[in-house]
């Protein structure tokens, strides 16, 4: 991937040119529907964009799960927090890290759902 805008990220020894290509290649579950709060899919779909995952698609997450209540007390900061997380855990899942939520990333579907 020649894209300028993601050469930081294929410097980095964990994601590198190939991991880079597996991103664009990738199609990421942002925060959507369900009920999420329009701030979290914001900023979930702002960082799946920034990693360069080649299409998006809208799926319910646990916004509890990403930022409990009891460690983050305000709703604004707990969207982005669960926002950030989501697209972090897409982006460990494309590049088949550990740590990621496995099924949420659909390799190879970029061409399909466009971006």
């Amino acid at each position: 991937m020649d894209d300028p805008r993601y050469l930081r990220q294929v410097l980095l020894a964990e994601i590198g040119p190939e991991g880079q290509a597996k991103l664009g290649a990738a199609t990421a579950r942002v925060l959507g529907g369900g009920g999420a709060p329009p701030l979290a899919h914001e900023v979930a779909e702002r960082y799946a964009r920034g990693a360069g995952f080649g299409a998006l698609a809208q799926g319910a997450i646990d916004l509890d799960a990403l930022a409990p209540a009891d460690l983050v007390t305000s709703p604004p900061a707990r969207a982005v927090l669960a926002g950030a997380r989501a697209a972090l855990a897409e982006m460990r899942a494309a590049l088949g890290l550990a740590g990621a939520r496995p099924g949420s990333v659909r390799p190879g579907r970029a061409q399909e759902a466009g971006r």
